[in-house]
C-alpha cells in the first residue's frame, strides 16, 4: 500500500495518517496493525513503514528506513488538455498520471462542447486533484502530478512562452509532422515538454494560426484518429518510448 502525505505529518520515526487518507486506509484498503506501507512526501522521499496504531480518525505507522523509487520521468511532461464532455478530462488526469505525466493544464478552446462555471472551477479543481494522488498512489509515482486552473487558449500560449516549454499542439491534419520526427530533432531530452490537445471538435483554424505564430509546431500521433481523451495517453507513450528506452545511452 502507497500513500501520499502531507510533510507535517511526519516526524523523526513516526507517520500520523489522518482524514480521508485514514478512512481510506482502514475502511476501502482495510488496513490492520502490522501491515507494511510505503509513504511518500510528494517531496521525492518515499519510506518503508508499518502500521502501529488505528484509531477512531488516525492511523499511526512507525518508519523503518528510506526506500529508493525510479518512477518518476527524465523530464518534466505537460499536458494541456482541452476540456471535452463527461469525465473525459478525470480519465486524461488518472490515465496520464499513471504513463507520467507531470502537469496538467486544462483548456477552453474555441471548440469545446463544456464550460465549467467559473464558481465550479476551484471543486472541480480539488477533485482532479484527489484524482490525481489516487493515481499516482496506485502507479507508484514519487510526486502527484500538479493540476493548474482552467486556461483559455490565450493564456495557454502565454504560459507557454513564460515557461519556456518545447511545446507542441497535437493536430490530425495531413500535413503535420509525426510526434517521432518532432521528437527526434532533440539532441537530448528537453527539461519541459508540453503537449496541447484539442476538444472532439479539434482546433479552430484561428487557434491554429496563433500557435503558429507562437513558433508552436504541429504534430500527429499517426494516421489513426484518436479520441480527445485517448490522445494524451498515446503521446505521452511516445515520448517515454522515445527519449527512455529508444534513444537508452541518453538515460544516464
Amino acid at each position: 500500500m502507497r500513500l501520499f502525505l502531507p510533510p507535517e505529518q511526519f516526524s523523526t520515526d513516526t507517520a500520523l495518517i489522518t482524514d480521508t487518507d485514514h478512512l481510506h486506509l482502514v475502511r476501502v484498503l482495510r488496513a490492520r496493525v502490522g501491515e507494511d506501507l510505503t509513504l511518500l512526501d510528494n517531496s521525492g522521499n518515499a519510506y518503508h513503514a508499518t502500521i502501529t496504531q488505528i484509531e477512531k480518525h488516525t492511523t499511526t505507522a512507525h518508519i523503518h528506513h528510506a526506500v529508493t523509487l525510479n518512477s518518476e520521468p527524465q523530464l518534466s511532461l505537460v499536458v494541456a488538455q482541452a476540456l471535452g464532455k463527461g469525465d473525459k478530462f478525470e480519465q486524461v488526469v488518472q490515465h496520464g498520471t499513471e504513463a507520467g505525466a507531470t502537469l496538467f493544464i486544462p483548456l477552453t478552446t474555441e471548440r469545446c462542447v463544456v464550460e465549467v462555471p467559473h464558481a465550479k472551477r476551484e471543486a472541480r479543481l480539488l477533485r482532479w486533484q484527489a484524482i490525481a494522488k489516487g493515481a499516482a498512489e496506485q502507479s507508484g509515482r514519487l510526486r502527484i502530478p500538479r493540476i493548474l486552473p482552467v486556461m483559455s487558449f490565450s493564456q495557454f500560449l502565454e504560459w507557454s512562452a513564460r515557461e519556456t516549454a518545447a511545446t507542441s499542439l497535437l493536430d490530425v491534419a495531413p500535413s503535420t509532422q509525426s510526434l517521432h520526427t518532432y521528437l527526434s530533432r532533440f539532441p537530448t531530452p528537453p527539461d519541459s515538454l508540453a503537449m496541447a490537445i484539442g476538444p472532439e471538435g479539434g482546433w479552430s483554424n484561428t487557434e491554429v494560426s496563433r500557435a503558429k505564430e507562437a513558433n508552436i509546431e504541429r504534430v500527429n500521433l499517426g494516421g489513426r484518429i484518436l479520441r480527445t481523451e485517448t490522445a494524451a495517453l498515446v503521446a505521452l507513450s511516445q515520448v517515454l518510448y522515445h527519449f527512455e528506452a529508444y534513444r537508452p545511452e541518453q538515460r544516464a
